[in-house]
């Protein structure tokens, strides 16, 4: 089979957020190996084999698997995982324009009023983000706005509140990790707060009831109460990135190591500082205004790095990390965000992320202090695994870090010109 398309990779699953192994060259031969759900298993050079999407190739208006947006040609549901057997989050009429984070295997991951859902790939049309048709603006949508006056009843219910903010995790019987599962609560699935504790690993946990009176744990890590977005600016519209200012974090410092390398070489917080400063270089380039909430090797508490953005009205906050994991599979990129109205900040940088040599792992929610505490529009981002051997190569590289921070710049540019 024959290649004639540009810009075409072939990926390491059938997922457009999968890693990519290599870039297929235009009017070039492969061997096709197997077809599914709307993917090409396919030989390239003879010993390179992977996936390349056929509704790529069967497109003409399509140049690219990234930055894509579904145009829904029937009405169709939005399920909650990638089966028409999972729950049903919402109808959408047939004409509706959606971003898509990713298509993998027949579906593509949308986003619809700030949930995370699946549609069949065989229900929409895959276009361009930028193909999507303009609307009219709301003037008033553009402006800052703090939420609507709420009564001292409504606050303290808020407080109250605990939301299921990450799916297939676990309701449990006791603050303990390895306890029994009482059941899976859905995404977004509301319960009553009773207390706070912390398990004898130092997990903090929520001890919640559901609906029907049934008491349990919840890990603080995968849930948001619902007074934490009461006084979070969702957008500030500065215009352009050059009209913007951001503030970079430097994860960890002084002597707060973080994460360390294998070998005991690399620290977190010498690398986090080095990637800081090349950003800084390249968004000062492009003429952003940046603020650092460190520029040297000290500590810094967490509360004083919300308070710096706070007080200083950014544009956006971002907080740059390494990670790591006693499993040493475990690499790739990760975008977390917290507060609902700053999903777009973090789906416009990591749609550049995806497109780095490491794998991609998602958009995720995450309940950092960075994030919950910061009123101004905020994400943290995880650069790689210093616990993987293949990460860490492409971590001490110079090449690494003026790579993924172009790609960052590249993110904040679209999303500031969405």
């Amino acid at each position: 089979m024959m290649i004639e398309k540009e810009s075409v990779v072939l990926r390491s699953q059938p997922a457009t957020n999968s890693q990519a192994i290599d870039s297929i060259d235009i009017n070039s031969n492969v061997n096709v190996l197997s077809e599914r759900n709307g993917w090409l298993r396919v030989r390239y050079k003879g010993t390179s084999e992977g996936w390349i999407p056929k509704w790529l190739l069967d497109n003409d208006n399509l140049v690219t698997d990234q930055n894509l947006a579904a145009h829904l040609l029937v009405a169709s549901s939005i399920y909650s995982e990638q089966t028409t057997d999972s729950q049903q989050l919402a109808d959408i009429d047939a004409g509706t324009y959606l971003i898509v984070n990713f298509e993998r295997n027949g579906w593509v991951q949308v986003v619809y009023e700030n949930q995370y859902g699946y549609i069949p790939t065989s229900s929409v049309e895959l276009i361009h983000q930028d193909a999507i048709p303009e609307s009219v603006p709301d003037p008033e949508s553009t402006e800052e706005s703090l939420p609507d006056e709420m009564t001292q009843e409504e606050l303290e219910e808020a407080e109250r509140l605990v939301i299921v903010r990450q799916e297939n995790q676990a309701f449990l019987s006791a603050p303990d990790l390895y306890s029994d599962i009482i059941y899976t609560p859905s995404i977004n699935q509301r319960f009553e707060l009773i207390d706070v504790t912390t398990g004898s690993d130092e997990t903090e946990f929520y001890l919640v009831e559901d609906e029907t009176g049934i008491r349990g744990y919840i890990e603080s890590r995968i849930a948001a109460l619902g007074n934490d977005s009461l006084n979070h600016v969702g957008t500030t519209n500065p215009g352009s990135l050059a009209d913007a200012t951001i503030m970079i974090d430097a994860g960890h410092g002084g002597e707060d190591s973080g994460a360390i390398s294998l070998d005991n070489i690399t620290y977190e917080k010498d690398v986090t500082l080095r990637t800081a400063e090349i950003l800084q270089e390249k968004l000062e380039a492009a003429g952003a205004t940046v603020l650092q909430t460190r520029s040297t090797d000290e500590f810094v508490d967490l509360d004083e790095r919300t308070i710096l953005s706070n007080e200083a009205n950014v544009d956006a906050f971002l907080s740059l990390h390494y990670d790591s994991s006693p499993v040493p599979d475990w690499h790739g990129t990760t975008t977390y965000y917290f507060h609902e109205d700053d999903f777009d900040l973090a789906d416009n940088i990591n749609q550049q992320l995806a497109q780095f040599e490491l794998p991609n792992n998602n958009v995720v929610f995450g309940n950092y202090h960075v994030l919950r505490e910061n009123n101004r529009p905020s994400v943290l981002l995880e650069l790689g695994y210093m616990s993987n051997s293949t990460d860490i190569d492409y971590i001490r590289s110079q090449e690494y870090h003026d790579h993924i921070t172009e790609l960052i710049v590249a993110g904040l540019e679209n999303y500031y010109n969405h």
